[in-house]
């Protein structure tokens, strides 16, 4: 019982003393800024999976020039199919087309990124021969609508 009385005089004690840093304000952040773009091709690899028997999946991460404009909100992105390599074959590499990549941002820290007017969401599939819309939003709520645009595709 003496025990008992201890551990909860303890946690009363304790408590606020483990949490009080919680009730500070934390700062906001504001910046809604993309300062990455790339782009992958994923395909079914050689392997199968033990369990399943289904084809493991392979990524090709793309080789991506970037020039960002903040200011004006802007992207544009020069993208090279690496030389094949493994299970990326030359076949595969055939197969890589603007109009099927999957696509990924780094954004500033605590954004979202919202797709919006028809653009692919980020990590799936998408056709990028079109420029692409997408709003960043900042934690403190401040929101940029950015404008992507793939400017050059080789192989």
């Amino acid at each position: 019982m003496k025990i008992s009385f201890i551990k909860l005089l303890m946690l009363v004690v304790c408590f606020p003393v483990f949490f009080s840093s919680c009730w500070e304000d934390l700062p906001v952040y504001e910046d809604a800024e993309i300062t990455k773009v790339g782009f992958y091709h994923r395909f079914a690899g050689s392997g199968t999976d033990v369990v399943t028997g289904e084809p493991i999946m392979v990524e090709t991460e793309l080789t991506c020039q970037y020039e960002i404009d903040s200011e004006a909100a802007t992207v544009y992105v020069d993208v090279t199919v690496p030389s094949a390599n493994g299970d990326f074959t030359e076949a595969e590499r055939n197969n890589v087309k603007l109009e099927n990549l999957w696509g990924y941002f780094n954004v500033s820290t605590a954004a979202k990124v919202t797709p919006i007017n028809g653009s692919p969401t980020l990590g799936t599939p998408g056709d990028w021969s079109e420029p692409h819309e997408y709003e960043i939003m900042a934690a403190s709520g401040f929101k940029k609508t950015w404008t992507v645009t793939v400017r050059s595709f080789s192989k």
